[in-house]
């Protein structure tokens, strides 16, 4: 089983999360520990950047994660119009 660890600025970005997205994230992590490349959920490599980051939908908004084979990652949590800034 992978460990999960947080970026700050995933912590910033969970506080300012409507519950409802929140809930259904919370549902998904379990998911994402056993396979971070799970094809029913429509998973997809962020290009143009160096690092291994993948996204995945939580309704409007975008969940950025890495993996290796001992953890899992998360970085941002945001809006889908804010998510690729600054990665």
């Amino acid at each position: 089983m992978r460990a999960l660890l947080f970026t700050p600025q995933f912590e910033k970005d969970l506080a300012k999360i409507p519950t409802e997205i929140r809930q259904k994230a919370d549902q998904l992590i379990p998911t994402l520990l056993e396979n971070p490349l799970n094809a029913q959920l429509n998973i997809r490599k962020i290009r143009d950047i160096k690092a291994r980051v993948y996204r995945v939908r939580v309704g409007q908004y975008r969940l950025t994660y890495s993996f290796t084979e001992t953890s899992l990652t998360l970085h941002r949590f945001r809006h889908r119009k804010d998510v690729y800034r600054n990665i």
